[in-house]
């Protein structure tokens, strides 16, 4: 791990209405992934998540788009690719 002070030339963009990705993993290669609306901030996706992870790897992502389309921010977790459609929680 590298860490350096942060800049002070930054900019930012407010999400008001992110969209979480959560996926979870077994030791098989079983996945499930699900997308989480309306929540009231990471805490509470965090708290979703962890009371179904039962065992399995578990992954948060937040969806970005832009100009370029959509892209996947990983925030906590692994990097695995999903075998399962998304499905809204």
């Amino acid at each position: 791990m590298r860490v350096e002070r942060g800049l002070t030339h930054w900019s930012s963009t407010v999400v008001t209405e992110p969209v979480y990705v959560v996926e979870f993993w077994t030791s098989g290669g079983e996945s499930e992934q699900w997308r989480v609306l309306d929540a009231e901030d990471v805490d509470d996706v965090m708290d979703w998540a962890r009371r179904r992870q039962i065992g399995r790897v578990l992954s948060v992502s937040i969806e970005h788009h832009d100009e370029y389309g959509t892209s996947v921010l990983r925030l906590l977790g692994e990097t695995r690719v999903p075998r399962r459609a998304v499905r809204s929680a």
